[in-house]
């Protein structure tokens, strides 16, 4: 019965052969599921050691690939870098939203809460309503409406323009009938005509801030009265 010794496998010592099962069917061995630059290195290194003297190794693709792996790794290496700004950014985003809690803004919304109370003289009063509007180009008319949760009309209002990009609004919560607006949310929306054509205007509404959550996008501001909750890039004003 004739043996015959095994051939040595360069590159086994490097963890870089193929497992026995793809070569030979036998029992799969281990090895890594991706090359990475060191391996890659040891892979280059090691070939150029074991290469024919007679048919010398073509490295060109080698060393052009060595450069793709030098790339890659710069890449990730600058991911690395941008996510820890990121997160910087994020801490500093969720510290400057926190101090916001307790305080009014006017932050970008179509919603808004109207509370009643009592005055000293014991007569009903609401916090109405304080907003602002961005004016589209050329629009030479602007107006706002307020309706209740039934879809009714409270009250319509005409904001001047005089140049402001953002000109501000408000109603004290009378309504039609003179009597006082209950508490609930209200929506508020705003239109414009531009060369004689109705359009839509962007609507910023007054809110207290409640709280401050965290999501995906940044820091979420909570706001009374169970409106939506609003970015920090919503906030347009602080008001106290």
């Amino acid at each position: 019965m004739t043996t015959t010794n095994p051939v040595s496998n360069p590159f086994a010592s490097l963890g870089l052969a193929a497992p026995a099962s793809a070569t030979t069917g036998g029992t799969t061995g281990g090895g890594p599921q991706t090359l990475d630059m060191n391996s890659f290195m040891k892979l280059l290194t090691t070939q150029l050691q074991n290469q024919d003297p007679t048919n010398p190794t073509d490295n060109s693709q080698m060393v052009a690939q060595l450069a793709q792996f030098s790339s890659l790794q710069g890449i990730n290496q600058l991911n690395t870098t941008v996510s820890g700004f990121q997160s910087s950014i994020q801490s500093n985003q969720i510290m400057q939203a926190a101090t916001l809690v307790g305080k009014a803004a006017i932050v970008k919304g179509s919603a808004a809460y109207v509370s009643t109370g009592t005055s000293s003289t014991g007569t009903p009063q609401s916090s109405g309503i304080l907003g602002a509007v961005d004016v589209p180009t050329g629009a030479t008319n602007l107006a706002v409406t307020i309706t209740n949760s039934n879809g009714q009309v409270v009250n319509t209002q005409t904001v001047p323009i005089t140049g402001s990009t953002q000109p501000n609004f408000s109603w004290n919560g009378s309504m039609p009938d003179g009597s006082t607006a209950p508490a609930g949310t209200y929506q508020v929306s705003a239109s414009a005509t531009v060369s004689g054509k109705g359009v839509g205007a962007q609507t910023y509404v007054g809110a207290v801030i409640d709280s401050v959550g965290v999501s995906a996008t940044g820091p979420k501001l909570n706001l009374a009265g169970g409106l939506p909750s609003a970015q920090l890039s919503d906030v347009v004003q602080i008001l106290n």
